[in-house]
């Protein structure tokens, strides 16, 4: 008996030990396929503007923290904006250029581009491209996206877009300060 009993404590270790190990696995089999799954749904909604992903993937109870004014922060609110900023952003692209996931939650940092060829949340088409970041921090629930946190570059987006007020729609060119050296120069 006494030799039976180390011998029981080192099994039970294994096993404690083989149980994390499998509950880790787990966990990082999680981790990517939500990687997976979003990765492709960004390629449906973003690239191919396929709306019907959104009920196929986004629970019924979602929730979004940055809803646009005048929009509920519900998934047919979510479902109604994008499907009005395809029509603003016919081209609309997405870039996701890195993406990190742990068995609930996936966070994507992404590149929009696309060209404003019509009328965006009661503001005329300007034709002009936009080029900008963003974050999308996202809560997945029995494999559908029950939460989501996103932060777009809107700023300069709207700079791009020429409807800040001074920026003339080009973001790429730097204005010299009033007074500044081409003042000194005419003197």
């Amino acid at each position: 008996m006494k030799k039976l009993l180390p011998l029981l404590a080192v099994a039970s270790l294994f096993a404690a030990c083989n149980c994390s190990t499998n509950k880790s696995a787990a966990m990082d089999g999680r981790a990517a396929q939500n990687k997976t799954d979003m990765a492709f749904y960004y390629e449906q909604l973003m690239n191919k503007h396929n709306l019907a992903i959104i009920d196929s993937m986004v629970s019924p109870d979602y929730t979004s923290d940055q809803a646009e004014p005048g929009y509920t922060p519900s998934r047919d609110g979510y479902k109604k904006i994008m499907g009005e900023f395809f029509k603003s952003f016919p081209d609309l692209n997405e870039k996701v250029n890195f993406m990190v996931a742990d068995s609930n939650t996936v966070v994507v940092q992404y590149t929009l581009m696309g060209t404003n060829t019509a009328p965006m949340m009661g503001m005329p088409a300007t034709g002009k491209k936009i080029n900008i970041g963003g974050v999308d921090i996202v809560l997945i629930k029995n494999h559908k996206i029950v939460k989501q946190w996103d932060y777009d570059e809107e700023m300069k987006m709207m700079t791009q877009l020429g409807m800040m007020p001074g920026s003339g729609g080009d973001s790429t060119k730097s204005q010299a300060p009033a007074g500044g050296d081409a003042a000194k120069d005419k003197k």
